[in-house]
């Protein structure tokens, strides 16, 4: 694999990462929703905000398929 694929390959795992937090985070303050303070649920609405505005930032179209290294269905390269 070139340098390239690994580093695109770390940022998408990175990036997931912080998606699943952000996701965590959620679901926490909805199970708590009674108990958070005003500031704290913005701050964890915010947060999110945040993470989607990065999100789409990075990623604001749909791959395109490589037709040269293209993977048919079966998974070989063409």
């Amino acid at each position: 694999m070139d340098e390239d694929a690994v580093k695109h390959l770390w940022t998408l795992w990175r990036l997931n990462k912080a998606l699943i937090g952000g996701l965590k985070d959620a679901l926490i303050a909805l199970e708590k929703i009674d108990k958070l303070s005003p500031e704290r649920r913005q701050d964890v609405i915010d947060s999110l905000r945040k993470l989607i505005s990065q999100n789409e930032k990075l990623s604001p179209n749909p791959p395109t398929k490589n037709r040269s290294s293209a993977s048919d269905s079966s998974g070989a390269r063409r």
